[in-house]
């Protein structure tokens, strides 16, 4: 009995280590790649963040719109999963002016 539970604390704290912070950054798109999106934010700061097929983009009230509307010069609020502001994949674009 007593090894099990060494074994579940073991992998909660294997998962805690793992799992990922959310970040939000608000700012102006700076640069668009196909899988990469950079952000001049508020804080002056630039971030270059991932941005896979599998993140959304969406209007303000979060209802998903075509990728092909963000441009550069677009106002936007990124959500975002990482370990710190130098490792982030975007799981969400949202356009604040639309």
């Amino acid at each position: 009995m007593r090894s099990w539970l060494i074994a579940i604390a073991l992998v909660v704290v294997v998962a805690m280590v793992a799992a990922h912070e959310k970040f939000k950054i608000v700012g102006t798109v700076a640069a668009l790649k196909k899988d990469e999106i950079a952000v001049k934010a508020i804080d002056g700061a630039t971030y270059e963040i991932d941005f896979t097929d599998a993140a959304v983009v969406t209007d303000k009230n979060h209802k998903k719109i075509d990728r092909a509307k963000l441009k550069v010069g677009e106002k936007v609020v990124v959500l975002a999963l990482g370990h710190d502001m130098f490792d982030l994949d975007a799981y969400e674009v949202q356009l604040t002016d639309r």
